[in-house]
């Protein structure tokens, strides 16, 4: 099944990249959009990719640190999660798995808790930014629209889904028993997971800590689409970028193709498109911003040993028992 699902995957990927590659091929002065680009802007634009691996993972450690109960030195952190981006970028899903035996291994976290985690960090993040996106359009652009759609009113529903569904399983989670071993131990785990990320929701000091961390995030990453645009001739206002974050959010949590490649520069080509900027312009900004991280990323893990990593990469093909 898995073979089958990768197959999917690659296949998807290739007609979206087909199709890309077709309508530059129609439109080919679109191209000259590339040259654009100034040593300078892609200077910043590094500074900013780079700042944002800093605060994810700084503020990764924040939850896991609160779902595990134990203490993470930042800098061996940052190098696991690096390490852990490099070496997905070549072997998919090998990275999660490199992260989470790393911290059984060094930090003693089981890989229930650090599942726990991982779930509590999208979940909340995901979450923080479709806030933050509601809040810029509802104050600055509330009419906004996305083709014959109030956008106010698709990420109103969007974040009032992605909040409450995991407060309510948890909830179901708490009524609910099964007699058979193996689904008991499935809703066991299941049900530790999601109780460690909805019961932090009321420690003040903590959620404190993931607002305000959430919201630089937020910040830095708006930079990085908002210095894409202006170096493209192309200004744009606050709610625009905001769901271009959002769509950037939703592209990391929702997987179609390995990366989503191709998906996610349609995705941003047909936003751009709506918001009468360019389909041209959105793919360009996705394709830009995806090269960059990528050769951050492999920089970064080629300093911190990524190379001797990916050598053995057969140790991170599955966790331990």
């Amino acid at each position: 099944m898995g073979t089958y699902k990768k197959i999917i995957q690659w296949v998807l990927a290739v007609c979206c990249l087909a199709y890309i590659f077709w309508f530059f091929l129609k439109n080919t002065q679109e191209l000259t959009l590339v040259f654009k680009l100034n040593p300078l802007t892609l200077a910043a634009l590094t500074c900013f990719i780079v700042l944002g691996h800093i605060m994810y993972s700084y503020r990764f450690k924040i939850i896991l640190e609160k779902c595990s109960g134990c203490s993470i030195p930042f800098w061996p952190w940052f190098r696991i999660v690096v390490l852990s981006r490099f070496l997905g970028t070549f072997v998919p899903q090998a990275g999660n798995i490199y992260r989470s035996v790393c911290l059984k291994k060094n930090y003693h976290i089981s890989y229930t808790r650090y599942a726990g985690s991982f779930f509590s960090f999208a979940w909340m993040d995901t979450s923080l930014n479709l806030i933050c996106a509601v809040g810029i359009v509802l104050a600055i652009k509330p009419d906004l629209q996305i083709a014959n759609f109030k956008a106010l009113n698709f990420l109103t529903l969007l974040t009032a889904a992605i909040v409450a569904i995991p407060i309510l399983l948890e909830f179901i989670f708490r009524l609910i028993r099964f007699r058979n071993r193996y689904l008991s131990w499935l809703h066991a785990k299941l049900s530790e997971m999601l109780t460690v990320s909805v019961s932090s929701l009321s420690d003040g000091v903590y959620m404190l800590k993931i607002v305000l961390t959430g919201i630089i995030a937020f910040i830095n990453t708006i930079a990085v689409f908002y210095i894409c645009f202006i170096s493209l001739d192309m200004p744009v206002n606050l709610p625009v970028l905001a769901l271009f974050y959002v769509v950037l959010k939703l592209s990391t949590q929702i997987i179609i193709t390995p990366g989503n490649l191709g998906v996610r520069e349609l995705a941003y080509g047909i936003l751009s498109e709506q918001m009468h900027i360019g389909m041209a312009q959105g793919i360009v900004i996705s394709a830009i911003i995806r090269i960059l991280g990528t050769c951050v990323i492999i920089t970064l893990g080629t300093l911190f040993g990524g190379i001797d990593l990916l050598r053995h990469r057969r140790d991170y093909s599955k966790p331990e028992e």
